[in-house]
């Protein structure tokens, strides 16, 4: 096997998952009454520190699942043998003396947040907890993983955690949780081969579609609640896609109804910050690039 190149080493952090960790870091932040382009140091040294333990757990969480991530053809670098897990290890070790690094600059309710979600990660990928595998607590997860932990850790970067954090939050709990309950549709027959029981593979696609649809229709009620339209507008464009894919369980309708909300919602905080929409731009290219390389497929795509 060749020595994977500087790319290959970038493109296993996943970028395309810190996209949104960033999108709800930066809302987080917003919601609590932060100013664009008038960031604190403490809002930057939590950004780079967070990045990076959450690198950690994205390669992993490739090492734990290569074998079904292979089977998924999800055209991981672990995966698919261009990176060694020894490799992957001293990603996994570097970026841990980064986020350490940033760490110790940082006030004590961030550090323990973000050790909640390093916990959290642990808990999904990793016997004898493996909550991937596990229905109903793998969407949960995520949902609180991404739309509570990534908000809160912005919001704490201006102002103390309240009840106020947590009601600001909901919508967006509500749209990974749906957003995510459609992805283990979409993984359900690699999974069965290695007997993961998750949300999908439980409730079967027709049930697991329709659990999909309410929890976007929480989210735009927990939305319009808030009057927060960086949320809304997302979810009620996906609605009707949700509830085709409800209707009809066809792959199509799963796929965009994952695909579609997303990209939007990551347009609407790319015009509140807009050097974040340029850095996502920058990441979205050379991720098509890299991936029409490498595996010959286009990839971010909406098909």
């Amino acid at each position: 096997m060749n020595k994977p190149s500087v790319w290959d080493y970038i493109f296993l952090t996943r970028p395309i998952l810190l996209i949104p960790v960033w999108a709800f870091f930066l809302l987080g932040n917003f919601w609590a009454g932060g100013k664009k382009f008038q960031f604190s140091k403490t809002f930057y040294v939590g950004l780079v520190a967070y990045t990076f333990l959450l690198i950690v757990l994205y390669v992993l969480n490739q090492i734990v699942d290569k074998d079904s991530d292979r089977i998924n053809q999800k055209h991981l670098l672990i995966a698919e043998g261009y990176v060694t897990v020894r490799q992957a290890y001293l990603v996994i070790i570097i970026s841990l003396i980064v986020s350490f690094g940033f760490s110790i600059f940082l006030p004590v309710p961030i550090i323990v947040f973000m050790c909640i979600s390093f916990i959290f990660g642990i808990l999904y990928s990793f016997a004898p907890f493996k909550l991937k595998a596990v229905p109903f607590a793998d969407f949960l997860i995520n949902g609180i993983g991404y739309g509570f932990l990534n908000f809160t850790l912005g919001w704490l970067t201006s102002k103390p955690f309240s009840n106020e954090t947590i009601i600001h939050s909901l919508p967006y709990i509500f749209a990974v949780s749906a957003i995510f309950v459609n992805t283990t549709i979409l993984d359900i027959e690699g999974d069965r081969r290695f007997n993961y029981i998750t949300t999908g593979v439980l409730l079967g696609i027709k049930n697991a579609a329709l659990l999909a649809l309410f929890l976007i229709i929480c989210s735009i009620i927990s939305a319009l609640y808030n009057v927060d339209y960086i949320c809304l507008i997302p979810a009620v464009v996906s609605l009707p896609l949700f509830f085709l894919a409800a209707l009809k369980g066809e792959t199509k309708y799963i796929q965009l109804s994952i695909r579609v909300g997303g990209p939007l919602f990551i347009l609407i905080t790319g015009i509140i910050f807009p050097y974040f929409l340029i850095s996502s731009l920058i990441i979205f290219i050379f991720l098509r690039i890299y991936y029409r390389k490498k595996f010959g497929i286009s990839y971010p795509s909406l098909r």
